[in-house]
Parts: structure tokens; sequence; C-alpha cells
């Protein structure tokens, strides 16, 4: 039970760091998933993009996974670690600009962990 208590700080302790660096950092954040969904409305190949992005903010590009992939989960972090409504509020507003995006989130991280059936171009 105390492990369990334990590790509920740690993780919350992580997530709230990565949490800082994402309302820290959401207008550089924001701008530049806007020129991902312009590219990705134009067509282009945007996982380049989203593979720079994995790179440079690995914790911040796994909370935008979870926003779009891990709804309950990320919830249940968010209640442990007794997020604010403006940082709830946040997350909801780019989940919602970058809607789009979600499906070519979820082929590059299949694509990463090897599960991609098929070859997906840059990945």
């Amino acid at each position: 039970m105390v492990e369990e208590e334990e590790r509920e700080l740690f993780i919350s302790k992580a997530f709230l760091g990565t949490l800082d660096e994402f309302v820290r950092d959401r207008d550089a954040i924001t701008a530049e998933w806007n020129e991902i969904l312009a590219r990705y409305k134009e067509c282009e190949d945007i996982m380049d993009d989203i593979r720079a992005f994995q790179i440079r903010k690995p914790s911040v590009f796994m909370l935008i996974d979870d926003i779009y992939h891990k709804e309950v989960e990320l919830e249940e972090k968010l209640t442990i670690a007794q997020v604010s409504d403006e940082i709830r509020t946040h997350l909801q507003s780019f989940k919602e600009q970058f809607a789009e995006l979600a499906d070519e989130i979820d082929l590059f991280v299949l694509a990463e962990i090897g599960l991609s059936k098929t070859k997906i171009s840059g990945v």
C-alpha cells in the first residue's frame, strides 16, 4: 500500500512538471502545432514535423498523445495531481484546436512502436 502511494506521488510530481512545461510554453507549442496543422491541411506529410516535436519535447508529446488517446488515464492523473481548472481548460482547448491531427498522432505513435502495418513516409 505504501509503495502504491509513493508511486502515485512520484507520478504526480513528474506529471506536474510536464503540465508546467505545457502551460509555460503553450504559446510556442500552439504556434508549432498550428504550423503542423496548416501543412496537414495542405495534404503535406507531417510525420517529420511530429517527430521533431517529439524529440524536442518528449514528455509534452506524450501528454498530447494522452489528450487524444488515453482520456480516462489522463483524467485519473489530473485528479491525483489535483490539477487546476485553468490547466484543464488549456488541455481541452488544445484538444479541440488540433483534433484534426489526432489520427496522425496515433499513426506516428504506432509507427514508433512498430505496430504500423504500412510504411509511413518519413517514419
